[in-house]
């Protein structure tokens, strides 16, 4: 990765981990906060609360991605924090389960996550891809680590409310990073006009499979992350002291999927360990109903866990973002995403409904079959290779010529057969040529057009 690569990345990584802190800030205190809030705090009406977030999320990512294909991704993004900001003031100030409920919906309403990927797509070469959004994933996974962590200790010192004002600030702070350090590219490809239906590419098979297996992810998730707090206090370990117990788990599991995901990417092993975190997870479901009665084998069902989830959650984007139509990222990325929040919703109304009805046991096995169906739908799926992109940096005096040469030297490189498109920062000094699937770029000739004396590396 170049350093140019590295910095989007972070910066991105940043603002979306932002945007999950909102989820999972909340999952270790919100069932037994809310239980003490209201005599009207049914096990259904809490999974509404935990749920909420995810079906506005699941509402409004198509329409935040195909209007970011349209008009930008970062203006999309700067209106889509900000209506997070709204709702994380709202429930500062709520008094209320259904202010809570409401102004939950109201974050989820910021629905950014899709175009925050696709930013992202546009700022990596498809090799580097992986490695970012693993570092995507992995912000993720460090987020709800560092949320289980601390969301007990801020609950305990700060009190819920303000956990949110906390929340807010962080917003503003991420704005600041928006439009301070992430750039905005100028895209020069060949035929723009991508005429593929809306409807053909959401319902793509490939597609429908990368989005069933998201779904079952949060799903599972979030109906987990309703019991644990639960359990734990049962067998005799209060809230506040529920961090010792994920802290360690979270930090091994990091370093266990670090050599994954090295090999899975050097030595073609993504599909092996890709059904083996699924196969994971599966197993938790079971062992959770068997295993759970202390406070040791919790751990160890937890560090399990984490293992298959965090994984998962660093590779999906990676293969959504690679088979993605370059014209329609957001638009494909806006599907994914909703299938994300529609199994943060299901996960928090069907848990809760389930559990009130059958007990606690049958949440996990409903998690289960959901892995389990997804499993078989990946068996014969086709993991894509890695094409070789192009990063020039370039001498800013390149910039400088007149901008009818420039042009000439951009469309010369895109008239070549193996270029896709051309992405170009003058304020960075950057030029990122892709290549199109299964053809080789030829750095020779792209050099030759430009002239290797603009060309640093």
């Amino acid at each position: 990765m170049t350093s140019f690569e590295i910095k989007s990345t972070l910066g991105i990584a940043f603002i979306y981990s932002l945007r999950m802190l909102g989820l999972f800030i909340v999952l270790p205190i919100m069932s037994l906060h809310l239980t003490d809030l209201s005599e009207y705090s049914s096990t259904f009406m809490i999974g509404l609360a935990f749920g909420m977030y995810g079906l506005t999320q699941a509402l409004f990512q198509i329409p935040f991605g195909i209007l970011s294909d349209k008009f930008g991704r970062k203006k999309m993004i700067l209106i889509g924090l900000f209506i997070f900001l709204l709702g994380s003031i709202f429930i500062y100030f709520s008094q209320s389960l259904w202010m809570i409920i409401i102004g939950r919906g109201l974050q989820g309403a910021g629905a950014i996550s899709a175009v925050l990927l696709a930013l992202l797509a546009d700022l990596t070469t498809d090799s580097a891809r992986t490695k970012s959004m693993a570092i995507i994933g992995a912000s993720i996974g460090l987020t709800f680590g560092i949320s289980i962590v601390l969301s007990p200790i801020l609950n305990s010192y700060l009190g819920f409310e303000n956990i949110f004002l906390m929340i807010a600030t962080l917003t503003i702070i991420a704005m600041g990073v928006l439009l301070k350090y992430i750039p905005s590219p100028i895209n020069i490809e060949k035929n723009k006009e991508n005429k593929t239906p809306f409807r053909q590419v959401i319902f793509d098979k490939v597609f429908l499979k990368l989005d069933l297996g998201i779904f079952s992810l949060h799903a599972s998730q979030i109906i987990m992350f309703m019991m644990i707090p639960v359990m734990l206090n049962n067998i005799g370990y209060p809230i506040k002291y529920h961090w010792q117990i994920y802290l360690p788990v979270f930090v091994i599991s990091i370093l266990a999927i670090v050599p994954m995901i090295l090999l899975s990417s050097k030595k073609q092993m993504l599909k092996i360990f890709f059904l083996g975190s699924i196969i994971l997870l599966i197993i938790v479901q079971y062992l959770f109903m068997s295993w759970s009665d202390s406070k040791q084998n919790i751990m160890i069902i937890l560090l399990i866990y984490f293992v298959g989830f965090n994984f998962l959650e660093a590779t999906l984007p990676s293969l959504i973002s690679k088979l993605s139509p370059k014209n329609l990222k957001g638009l494909v990325l806006g599907a994914y995403n909703t299938s994300q929040s529609l199994g943060i919703f299901m996960g928090g109304v069907l848990g809760g409904l389930i559990a009130s009805q059958f007990g606690d046991h049958a949440i996990f096995i409903v998690s289960g079959l959901l892995l389990l169906i997804w499993f078989f739908a990946m068996i014969k799926f086709i993991f894509p290779t890695n094409k070789k992109d192009l990063v020039l940096k370039m001498n800013p005096k390149f910039f400088l010529q007149p901008q009818d040469l420039i042009d000439e030297i951009y469309n010369k490189i895109n008239c070549l057969e193996f270029v896709e498109e051309t992405l170009i920062f003058p304020s960075e000094s950057y030029i990122i040529i892709k290549s199109k699937n299964d053809l080789i770029l030829d750095q020779k000739k792209i050099l030759k057009i430009i002239g290797e004396k603009n060309a640093i590396s």
